[in-house]
Order: C-alpha cells, then sequence, then structure tokens
C-alpha cells in the first residue's frame, strides 16, 4: 500500500488477539493486491486490458469498492471519479455487477482515493469476526476505531496537532502530494477534465473509512454546497475544512 499500517486489538487472551491482528494484515493485503493501480495480475489491470463490452470477473471487493466509487461520482456531480483521463471511459461507463464488471468504454482506474480506507474496514471487520472486543487500524492516516470506550486521536494540521475523539468511526485525512505518496498513486482528477489535484489538507470523520477517505477527496474537489449534501448524506463531519 505504500505506507505504514499499525493494527491494534483487544481479546480475551494474548494469543486471540495475535491471530486476529495476522488476519487483519492479510485482508489488507488482498486489497492492495486486488486493486493495485499497476500491478500486472490485478482487477483494475484486467479492466484496463478489457474490450468494450466484455465481461470481466472481478473479486466481490473490488466491486463494492466500485460501487460506493460510484455513489461518490454521483453525489459529488462527477468531481470524484477514480478513472483517469488517460482513457475515455468513467465511472457512467461501468457496469458493476456482484463479482463481474462490464466497461462500455476503455478505462484507466486509480482507486488511490478510497482502496485505503476500504483495506481499513475490512480489517476492522475481521478483528470483529476474530472475537475481539475493541481495536484500531490506521493506514497512512486513513483509521477506524471500535470498542466501548472513545479514543482520542492526536490528528496533525497545518497549525500543529489537534486532538479528536472518536467512538466507533473513522478518520480520513489527505495532504498536498508530495515525498510521502504512494508511488503507484497517480494524483487526484477532476471529473472528466484531466486536471491532476495536487491536494490540501483535509480531515473527514465517518461510520466507515472508505467513506472517510472518499469524503475527503470531495472536500478537495467540490464546491461547498455540494460537499454539505455529501457529508449529510453520509452522516460524516468535517474536522478539516
Amino acid at each position: 500500500m505504500g505506507t505504514f499500517i499499525a493494527v491494534e486489538a483487544t481479546s480475551y487472551d494474548e494469543a486471540a488477539a495475535l491471530v486476529a491482528v495476522d488476519a487483519a494484515f492479510g485482508a489488507m493485503e488482498r486489497v492492495d493486491r486486488l486493486m493495485h493501480p499497476t500491478r500486472s495480475d490485478s482487477d483494475l489491470s484486467k479492466l484496463g486490458k478489457a474490450t468494450i463490452g466484455e465481461e470481466v470477473e472481478v473479486d466481490p471487493w473490488t466491486c463494492e469498492v466500485l460501487s460506493i466509487a460510484r455513489v461518490m461520482h454521483e453525489g459529488s456531480g462527477g468531481m470524484f471519479d477514480p478513472c483517469l483521463a488517460s482513457a475515455p471511459g468513467r465511472m457512467a461507463d461501468l457496469d458493476i455487477q456482484v463479482s463481474r464488471v462490464v466497461c462500455r468504454a476503455p478505462v484507466e482506474i486509480d482507486l488511490g482515493g478510497i482502496a485505503k480506507g476500504f483495506a481499513v474496514d475490512v480489517a476492522i471487520a475481521e478483528l470483529q469476526r476474530q472475537g475481539c472486543d475493541a481495536g484500531l487500524v490506521n493506514a497512512g492516516g486513513d483509521l477506524r476505531v471500535f470498542g466501548a470506550a472513545p479514543r482520542t486521536i492526536e490528528l496533525p494540521t497545518p497549525e500543529g496537532e489537534r486532538a479528536v475523539e472518536l467512538l466507533d468511526a473513522a478518520l480520513a485525512a489527505s495532504a498536498p502530494r508530495g515525498a510521502n505518496s504512494p508511488p503507484g498513486h497517480r494524483g487526484f482528477y477532476v471529473g472528466d477534465s484531466g486536471k491532476v489535484v495536487e491536494g490540501k489538507y483535509t480531515a473527514v470523520i465517518a461510520p466507515t473509512a472508505a467513506v472517510a477517505d472518499a469524503l475527503c477527496k470531495c472536500a478537495m474537489l467540490c464546491d461547498a454546497q455540494t460537499l454539505a449534501k455529501l457529508l449529510a448524506r453520509h452522516g460524516a463531519r468535517l474536522v478539516i475544512p
């Protein structure tokens, strides 16, 4: 994923917690393998090589992320779009099913604006499935916590660290692209204009990390009215405007 990952878990004993943590890392590795933008065997590479009208079998997780991206695309008026300008296809050209995608136009997709958050979500789901009663997963600024007690997160901002309290929620933060950007990720794009947005400092709290991650990008791209509607629709709030 091109970033540091931290996983914490509380369970009935240490051995169970270690098993859960290993399972969480395994889930995140699966997301990276499926949704890497340039790896030749990833689902995104399959879609990039597909002919028009071809039904491409992909992992259900990939379809789930593409479906969330479509919701964000429609809610942002087309501003959020993981389909790169290097190919003519856009989100509207994808017929997304449970485990298959049909491309109605050639596409090149980069899910760097949402897949990392989704990886955090599936890691959290794995901790819960393994019986953990509390936990935290942090992947380079996209994090989520669960458990009965709130967690205080120190969020870096241009003005210094800011304490943010989370209870069964996710926090995603974005910053201008730079030396810490994952090498496989090729930027944020404004709809079908092809314009690359270098980014700015934003942070969003939402019920899931995938939604928080995507809404961070919408905060960079959308006007204030559109963003307010998106935040309300997804039960999210802006921490850094």
